[in-house]
Formats: C-alpha cells, sequence, structure tokens
C-alpha cells in the first residue's frame, strides 16, 4: 500500500493507514475459488416450483439464497456483504450453463490464467445438481436456435459469442441517487401500487410480484447482517471494535426502509446493490456511475453536522473500493482467453461535466482518486471524466495517480463522448450525465438498460484474410460467400477501389450473421436473464412493468465487439501503396508470402517493404485515412440493424459502435494468419482503435493526431485507446505538467478515451520470471486492469509489445 498522500496531506491520527494495509494486503493476496452454495440454493427452489412464471421462479430463487447462503465481514473492513461464502470465491449459476462446467471441474485449478482451486466437495455439489439443469440452460436454448451460418462463421474464427450466450448480461449502471433517497420501500409501493390495476397483464402481474419478492429479501439481507454484528459485539473484548460492531448492527437493522441516513451508510448501500445485482446474474460490469455526484450531498450532511471528517470519508471510500476485490466471477476456459485477470468491469467515474453543463468537480472526485491509490488494485475500474475546462487540479491529481502504474483512472472526454450520444437521439442532459460501463462503453446511469457492448465478437482480421481468399477461411476450408466463381483461393483485385467494395461486401455478410447470432442470444436472456431486481433499479421499467430485457428502460443502445480495425486498414493501404500504386509486388506474390508467414528470401523481402510502409498511430494522412474509413464502412450498416426491443418501450432503441474488446485482441489473432501489413500468423491483433502492438514509433503526439482523424464522436458505445510510457516520462515536476498537457489537448482534438500503463519491459520481464515478487503489480489490459501475473503468457507478451513512450516538448 502507497504510504504517502497523493494530493493533500490528511490527519494522520483520524486516519487507520495500519487497518487499511491488512485489508489491502489480504485482498491483494487471496486466491479465487469455486463455490457451489448458490447452485444448490437456486436448484432447490427450481425443483419446487416448476410451472411458475420463469422470472417468479429466479425472484424466488434470488430470495431464498439471500435468507439462508452465508455471510460473513471481513474483520478489518468498514463495508460488509458477500457474495459467495468467502473471499474471492466465484458461484456457480446452473440456469445460464452448467455442461462447460461439468467439463472443466478438474481443470479449474490447472489453467495458465485465472486459476480457480475447487474443492472436492464443491465439485461433487455440482455433480449432484447438475443433471436438473443439463438441457434446461440458457446456453441450450441459444444452441437449439443457432443458425449453420453462425456456426460456420464461428468455425471460421470470424465470429465469437462470448458471454451473451452462456452467461447473464450485466453492464448496468442503477439509479443509485434514487435508492439512495428514498430505499426500497419506495419501490416496494410502486409495485404493490401497480399490481392493483384492472387491466394488469400477466407478464406485469410476473414481474411486480418479483420486484415485491428480491427486494423484501434484500432487506431481509440486511437484517441477517444486523443480527451478525449484534453477536459479533456481545463476544468482542475490544471496546472500540465493540462499538463499530453495534453501529454497524444498527446501520443494517433498518437499511433501505428509507433513503441512506449517513455517507457511511450510502456507501454500503451502494456497495450492497452491487452485490444483489452480482447474486441475480452472472453478467458483468455492474457499475458504480458517477459516485462523487449522488454522494455528495450525502458527504457535505455530515460533514455539516461534524459526525464526518474527510479522514473518515476517505477511510470509507477506501474499505469500499477494498471490497470490490473479493468478488469474483468464473468463465468458461474458452471464454477466459478474451478476458483474461478476474476482470468484474466494476466502472466508478468521477469528475466531468453535470446535466446542468457545468462543471461536477467536487471534494469526492479528490477523495476517490486518493482512495484508488491507497488501494491500487484491478476493482473497482476507475474512471475520470474531464473536458477542456476541467480544473488543472483535477487533472493534474488524476496524471498523479496515473504516474504510480496502477493503470488508473481511464481518462473519458466530455466533449466526445456527450456527442456520440447526442448522435443517437438522446436528450443534452442525459447525454452530460453519461457515464463507462464496463470498460469503456458510455451511457446514461439508472435509464439505460444492458449490453452498451459485448455482443456478438467480429473478428476483422478473420473477415480481412478471408476476402483476400476468395470467401475461404485458410485454416478451416469453409467457404460461405465466394466473391469469385473461380474455385481458386485468391481474388486478383485489379485495383484499390475492386479491393475496397470487397471489404464492404464482406464486412455486411459477417455482420449481419452477427446481429442475427445477438437476437438469438438476446431472446433467450430476455426468460433466463429476467431480472426484477436489477430492472426495478433502472428508471420506466416499473412503471412499464418489464423488465430490461423486455424494454423496461429509457434508452437501449447496444453494440458489437469489434476486433482489429488497425491491422485492417494498415493491410489495405499497404496493398494499395505497394501493389496498386508503386507494383513492388503482385497479390499472388504477397499471398505466398503471407502463407509461409514470410519466412523465406523472397517473403522476407515482401515483409520487409509491408513493415515499411506507413502505419496508423504516426500520423501519417494516407493511411490514417484508410483507417477512418474502416470505421465509417461499418458504421454505415448499423441504420438497418434492430435490437429486439425496439417500439417496445424505450424511447431510443439502436445499435452503435463500439472498439471495446477487452483481450479478445490476443485470441483473435490466434486465428488469424500472417496479415499484408507484415504481422505474423498467430500474433494479437490491434486492440481497440489503438495503435498494432509497437507500430507507432513517432511519439504519443502522432498517436493522437491519428486518432483524432477517427470518427470518434460516432463510436457512441466506446472507443479504447491504450498507451504505454515508461516510469521515467513522468517523473518530476516539470515531466508531469507536459502529461496534463497532453490530455488536455487529446480532449481537445476529439480523443474519446486514453488509458495508460506507465511500466517499463525490465519490470514486465522480471514479473514474468518472478511472479511471486510482482503480486502488487497492476497494469491495464484493454478496458480494464489486472494483476499482470494472472495474465496468460499470451497476454502478458501482448503488452510488453506496446510502445513505451517518452514525453517530449
Amino acid at each position: 500500500m502507497k504510504e504517502d498522500w497523493l494530493i493533500e496531506p490528511l490527519q494522520e491520527q483520524r486516519f487507520d493507514r495500519a487497518r487499511i494495509k491488512r485489508l489491502r494486503n489480504k485482498m491483494e493476496k487471496r486466491k479465487a475459488s469455486i463455490c457451489s452454495e448458490r447452485a444448490k440454493l437456486y436448484t432447490q427452489v427450481f425443483q419446487n416450483n416448476e410451472g411458475e412464471p420463469y422470472i417468479l421462479r429466479k425472484a424466488q430463487a434470488f430470495a431464498y439464497t439471500l435468507t439462508h447462503m452465508s455471510i460473513y465481514a471481513e474483520e478489518d473492513s468498514l463495508i460488509f456483504g458477500n457474495m459467495a461464502s468467502c473471499n474471492f470465491a466465484a458461484p456457480i449459476y446452473p440456469e445460464y450453463s452448467i455442461q462447460w462446467v461439468l467439463d472443466e471441474l478438474d481443470s479449474f485449478a490447472q489453467r495458465d490464467g485465472d486459476v480457480f482451486t475447487i474443492s472436492e466437495q464443491v465439485k461433487q455439489d455440482i455433480k449432484d445438481i447438475a443433471p436438473f439443469w443439463l438441457s434446461h440452460t440458457h446456453e441450450d436454448e441459444v444452441n437449439r436456435h443457432i443458425s449453420d451460418d453462425i456456426r460456420l462463421a464461428e468455425k471460421q474464427g470470424v465470429l465469437h459469442r462470448g458471454g451473451i450466450s452462456m452467461s447473464g448480461d450485466g453492464h448496468i449502471v442503477p439509479d443509485h441517487a434514487m435508492v439512495l433517497r428514498y430505499g426500497f420501500r419506495y419501490f416496494i409501493q410502486q409495485a404493490q401500487t401497480a399490481l392493483q390495476k384492472d387491466d394488469i397483464s400477466a407478464s406485469s402481474k410476473a414481474y411486480y410480484e418479483a420486484v415485491i419478492l428480491v427486494l423484501e429479501a434484500a432487506l431481509q439481507y440486511c437484517k441477517r447482517f444486523a443480527i451478525y454484528f449484534k453477536e459479533k459485539a456481545k463476544t468482542c473484548k475490544d471496546i472500540a471494535k465493540q462499538m463499530e460492531y453495534r453501529e454497524l448492527s444498527d446501520m443494517a437493522a433498518t437499511m433501505l426502509e428509507q433513503g441512506a441516513r449517513s455517507f457511511h451508510e450510502g456507501c454500503e448501500i451502494v456497495y450492497l446493490i452491487h452485490i444483489w445485482q452480482m447474486i441475480e446474474s452472472n453478467g458483468h460490469s455492474f457499475c458504480y456511475g458517477r459516485f462523487d455526484q449522488y454522494m455528495l450531498d450525502l458527504y457535505e450532511q455530515d460533514i455539516k453536522k461534524g459526525i464526518l471528517t474527510k479522514e473518515n470519508a476517505l477511510e470509507i471510500i477506501t474499505h469500499m473500493f477494498l471490497m470490490n476485490s473479493s468478488c469474483n466471477k468464473v468463465r468458461p476456459y474458452g471464454h477466459t482467453r478474451f478476458s483474461q485477470g478476474y476482470p468484474l468491469y466494476s466502472n466508478l467515474v468521477v469528475g466531468g461535466l453535470m446535466p446542468n453543463g457545468k462543471d461536477g468537480t467536487n471534494t469526492l472526485s479528490y477523495l476517490c482518486i486518493e482512495a484508488m491509490h491507497l488501494c491500487s488494485l484491478a476493482e473497482p475500474n476507475f474512471s475520470a471524466r474531464y473536458h477542456k475546462d476541467s480544473p488543472r487540479s483535477f487533472v493534474e491529481a488524476c496524471a498523479k495517480l496515473i504516474r504510480t502504474g496502477c493503470g488508473m483512472p481511464s481518462m473519458f472526454h466530455d466533449e466526445t463522448a456527450v456527442a456520440g450520444l447526442l448522435s443517437l437521439g438522446i436528450p443534452k442532459e442525459d447525454a452530460l450525465d453519461y457515464c463507462p460501463i464496463g470498460c469503456v462503453e458510455t451511457g446514461v446511469p439508472g435509464k439505460y438498460g444492458h449490453r452498451a457492448t459485448g455482443m456478438t465478437y467480429v473478428n476483422w482480421g478473420k473477415v480481412l484474410e478471408i476476402m483476400l481468399h476468395n470467401g475461404y477461411d485458410p485454416a478451416s476450408g469453409i467457404r460461405m460467400l465466394p466473391y469469385t466463381a473461380s474455385e481458386e483461393a485468391f481474388v486478383d483485385f485489379q485495383n484499390y477501389e475492386e479491393l475496397w467494395q470487397a471489404w464492404k461486401t464482406y464486412l455486411k455478410f459477417y455482420s449481419d450473421i452477427s446481429v442475427q447470432c445477438d437476437a438469438i442470444c438476446d431472446a433467450s436472456l430476455a426468460v433466463y436473464d429476467a431480472d426484477p431486481f436489477a430492472s426495478c433499479l433502472i428508471q420506466d421499467s416499473l412503471k412499464l412493468g418489464k423488465t430490461l430485457k423486455e424494454g423496461g428502460c429509457r434508452y437501449d443502445v447496444i453494440s458489437q465487439s469489434n476486433i482489429g480495425p488497425s491491422v485492417v486498414g494498415n493491410s489495405l493501404y499497404a496493398i494499395k501503396k505497394l501493389v496498386f500504386e508503386d507494383k513492388r509486388f503482385t497479390m499472388k506474390e504477397l499471398l505466398a508470402a503471407m502463407h509461409d508467414n514470410w519466412q523465406t528470401e523472397a517473403s522476407r523481402k515482401i515483409h520487409k517493404l509491408v513493415k515499411k510502409a506507413a502505419k496508423f498511430g504516426n500520423d501519417q494522412d494516407e493511411v490514417d485515412k484508410i483507417v477512418a474509413d474502416v470505421f465509417y464502412s461499418y458504421l454505415a450498416l448499423l441504420s438497418d440493424y434492430e435490437t429486439l426491443r425496439k417500439g417496445k418501450g424505450p424511447k431510443v432503441s439502436c445499435y452503435t459502435m463500439s472498439t471495446s474488446n477487452i483481450t479478445s485482441y490476443v485470441p483473435n489473432g490466434f486465428v488469424v494468419g500472417a496479415t499484408p501489413d507484415g504481422r505474423y500468423a498467430g500474433t494479437p491483433l490491434n486492440e481497440g482503435c489503438s495503435p498494432t502492438q509497437g507500430s507507432d514509433t513517432q511519439g504519443p503526439t502522432a498517436v493522437i493526431n491519428s486518432v483524432a482523424k477517427l470518427p470518434n464522436h460516432m463510436v457512441a458505445a466506446g472507443q479504447l485507446l491504450n498507451m504505454r510510457f515508461a516510469p521515467a516520462a513522468l517523473q518530476g515536476d516539470e515531466n508531469l505538467k507536459k502529461f496534463v498537457d497532453f490530455l488536455y489537448v487529446s480532449a481537445r482534438k476529439g480523443i474519446y478515451h486514453n488509458q495508460f500503463n506507465v511500466v517499463d519491459s525490465q519490470t514486465l520481464r522480471d514479473a514474468q520470471k518472478h511472479p511471486q515478487k510482482h503480486s502488487d503489480l497492476i497494469v491495464r489490459v484493454a478496458g480494464y486492469c489486472a494483476q499482470f501475473i494472472s495474465l496468460m503468457p499470451q497476454a502478458q507478451e501482448a503488452i510488453i509489445a506496446r510502445t513505451e513512450n517518452q514525453i517530449t516538448c
């Protein structure tokens, strides 16, 4: 734990640093395990309520779980609540998928990334309940409807369904302000009133009954902790600790029966909401939203009353941040490759403009930055919003935290992000109130439905490869769309215009299939991910009597994960320049060199030429324009796509674009052969809108100049840019000032988002050799952070391959 103050010195005597250090050390050293408790409890309920509406079955199972699961509190934590039977244990969610769990029971502990221990008793528990669920899960329902085209595209390596076909949705930010103001009784009363209507439909009736069940269970969960702490107080010998237990018991006894009564209680409530959402569904990206905005009134109220100091508030926030590291999720090994490092993507953001257009930076903004400095762990996924007129002191505080090397905060630029939401038809007041949801996707807290991004993954590198081979996938031999009538796996493109038209043809073909895949998964999720708890905390859900997946939200905006735009753009430019313009080699010669992975002497000569060709990220208009064209080619398709909820409740319902693709750029690269930009077969594609690893050689300003040429204002679900700096580049006041200037320039140039690793290659290599010495090394992976040593070797190498930038005048 950091021993110094990042922003300003506070009074140490009012701040228990030793306690935070103990809690942080526990979270840093924790070990992941599998917990069967939720699975057993849900199975018991589902076995007894056959024939009832699925949403009621889920609500009853959720309620039963909250009233019967194990509860415990970390000894050193001021924040309580657990989602599993022990720290960092991952529950099993059998209603979503169970076959893969059975298949991997004996291999969880042998993984080369995201390792989980599992006891023999837990294995047996899962084997015992599995027969009830087999053929009756969300995954089974999806598989029953997947078309031949989708299966073929998956075999080719173009499409990957990821979590949407076997887990819940997540990607949501509740209306925290409403809950803090009124508590759960307010929502229960709304549901009870709605049930009295004469014209209520059967589905709405089931929904309102489910809402009442889950909220009453949440209140009972709090009361269980009231009893728990009361018993702890009875046996505690330490007077101060005994008093703390009594205070926690009193707070829990009536928590959420009304609005939050103190800052401490407010922090506890938002953490419990987070926990309950993750018990209800095994989605991820259950986010905190604009914490410094909705918690400010409680902070100022307690400061004015004299019952809270800045130091007290910092300690409570730090405890809440640390407790996020007690939560966990297990994914199938195949999907783990796409999202390594035990990520939960629990985004919490500070700073930025308020709905009235004024800057919202406040005391809590700075305290959260200080709390993240004290934590320096991967969760919560900490972000900052800023704009061209943000206080320099705030941006400097963010820069100081970035300089520590913890990978946070991720920086979002208001003017560009707001423009993206406005382009979808979202009113300005709501657009100004946006927050990150998960990695870099953005939406309106308390009003967005599920899944701003992360629907079907589409491998653009593979689309390019298939296009160049006349519709054949070289690896599988599968051909879905011939470009010419020839059976040859080659197209002798005569000019760039012909090549570009082919790209648009294949992009549309596979995008159409991916949207079909989205719809199949979405339709199944509407049943199996029925989530009355999460839904009722989003505006319009209770009014409409619908879950989010049924259309019970204000804004329904979704997007896919598109992987490899820079690789595609660089490749198209290399062909345009070297084949069509300079005629240095032919298309057939280029493909031959790619087929042998640039190994023969003739291939190495071609490789040298394509490597020297201009690359995105170096402020070279000729290639930057083509990468931008690649973005526009996808954006042009989106108006033809609709979600299943259009016309069923949301005021805005549409597709948009996102380049948030977590670590999928690594495994997606595994299945793509060598590409015309000089990339070797099986190596990573580029992540987000970032330059291909190591290809940006002209410094950080050139990178943002290239990215500024992209249609960032139209990528309304998040545009991911990842950069790495040498630690020395940010050392000292002068270098820090240059970095802050760099951030302001980025905002003025319209960069949507930027995130940073500040770590040198030597440190990363040492962590590979001596992982036991580097458990505290947190790196920015994609749109999230993780312990470097928890990542698979290929992901580690991809991070090391990023250009190590310097700040220059």
